[in-house]
């Protein structure tokens, strides 16, 4: 396959990547004021809906990446190259252990005890929502974002 449809591809896969993880973005900050915890659960859920998607279209961003490696030559000696993939590992670890955790504490928040009464109060609830771990996590993101398409269009050398 040519040059130009691999780029094609690894281009496609990333547009694909931020589009699908574009509904978690958005759930993320639309859940910061709303009060009723099964929307929170419903919107929750549907945000985990798109994970199988996302991690397809990243795993054809790296994949794609390396082949592009195999095609051009001297691609694997340039440094841009492996610093983009350690952007995007780093980048990816961290939304593990920043943004996965964050989730899971929402939910459990939202949780009703048998007797109908909530584990956390809506007070604890509001806070957990509105809290600066939504900024962490858009940082990171955006950030990674940002490293990724610098380094692919500008190809520093150091």
């Amino acid at each position: 396959m040519p040059y130009s449809w691999i780029r094609f591809l690894h281009i496609a896969a990333g547009f694909g990547f931020v589009g699908v993880h574009g509904a978690s973005i958005v759930v993320l900050y639309a859940i910061r004021n709303e009060s009723d915890r099964g929307r929170i659960e419903s919107l929750l859920g549907f945000s985990a809906k798109t994970v199988i998607a996302m991690y397809l279209s990243l795993a054809l961003v790296v994949g794609t990446g390396f082949w592009l490696g195999f095609v051009v030559p001297g691609f694997f000696s340039q440094p841009w190259y492996w610093l983009s993939l350690a952007v995007l590992t780093l980048t990816t670890v961290l939304m593990w252990f920043v943004a996965r955790p964050f989730g899971k504490r929402i939910l459990a928040a939202c949780e009703i005890r048998p007797s109908g009464v909530p584990r956390v109060s809506d007070e604890e609830l509001g806070q957990i929502l509105r809290s600066q771990r939504t900024n962490v996590i858009t940082l990171i993101g955006v950030g990674g974002l940002g490293a990724l398409l610098y380094l692919m269009i500008f190809k520093p050398v150091f």
